[in-house]
């Protein structure tokens, strides 16, 4: 660099940019806020589908909407699904929870497994 030559300015970021960063970043926060809780009631659900007796399919399917209801979770009906184990010892079951926010709705897909902890 010469004598001549003057160091570049810094380059600042414009307010705009800052401020749609931080909108991007409330969003987010907020759609951890709303969905947290249905990760953490879909947590109790897995449990005491764990303890459950495998039995028949439709009983089953009873179940899980009935434990989802008591547990506030809005699982469809139309998609569960559930598949039994070679032995008979355990099924795996799918299922799907709606949740419904202010703008939009989305379909929040788990499963678990039902008759794992009497191994």
């Amino acid at each position: 660099m010469s004598d001549s030559e003057e160091p570049a300015p810094p380059h600042r970021v414009p307010a705009w940019r800052i401020g749609a960063g931080l909108a991007v970043l409330v969003a987010l926060a907020a759609m951890a806020v709303l969905l947290a809780p249905v990760y953490f009631r879909n947590l109790q659900l897995r449990n005491i589908l764990r303890e459950t007796a495998p039995v028949s399919d439709e009983i089953l399917q009873r179940e899980i909407l009935n434990q989802g209801r008591l547990l506030g979770l809005d699982i469809a009906p139309d998609h569960i699904q559930i598949h039994h184990s070679p032995t008979g010892a355990q099924s795996d079951v799918r299922y799907v929870i709606r949740v419904s926010m202010p703008l939009y709705t989305v379909d929040l897909h788990f499963s678990s497994t039902v008759g794992e902890a009497r191994r």
